[in-house]
């Protein structure tokens, strides 16, 4: 089942608008407790395009000061990453933040994963565009799937889908 909390963490509303304003999103955070040392793991993505080691250091360099002066004397590890191919969502909220994207949901009404392209969300449900669904034959132009039927959500890297795509 997804979760429906992370826009509620305070680190997360703290983060997220200075995030904002270097032009990414703030995909995920999680701080952990490691000794004497808070260990604090922000994955980003930008608003557009492809995001990389450059716009990870430059977030890392912006909010390290903040989390420093929140923290005090505690030693502090501070991780920024990309979301990665085959992300496993684990909030609601991030289906808003990859929308656009392809997923793969896995469906407890049809005991099976769902693919395809996340089109709108909302509080109830989200639709996918260009679906399918795996094990079955199939495959349709939009599919409503509320949110309580989701089990397990993941990001759905396909080659095919990256044939456009540049590296620089």
């Amino acid at each position: 089942m997804l979760k429906n909390e992370i826009t509620r963490d305070p680190l997360f509303q703290d983060l997220n608008e200075i995030v904002a304003n270097l032009g990414m999103v703030l995909c995920y955070v999680k701080t952990s407790k490691q000794g004497a040392t808070t260990q604090v793991f922000v994955d980003i993505a930008k608003s557009e395009g492809e995001t990389g080691i450059d716009d990870c250091a430059l977030v890392h360099n912006t909010i390290l000061p903040r989390l420093s002066m929140k923290y005090g004397r505690e030693e502090l590890y501070l991780e920024v990453s990309t979301p990665g191919l085959q992300r496993n969502l684990r909030d609601v909220y991030e289906l808003t933040v990859f929308k656009g994207r392809r997923v793969r949901l896995y469906c407890l009404s049809r005991s099976s994963w769902v693919s395809g392209v996340i089109e709108q969300t909302d509080e109830k449900e989200v639709i996918l565009s260009d679906y399918e669904v795996e094990d079955t034959a199939e495959k349709g132009e939009r599919a409503v799937i509320g949110l309580e039927d989701i089990q397990k959500a993941k990001l759905d890297y396909k080659w095919e889908d990256m044939k456009n795509v540049r590296v620089k």
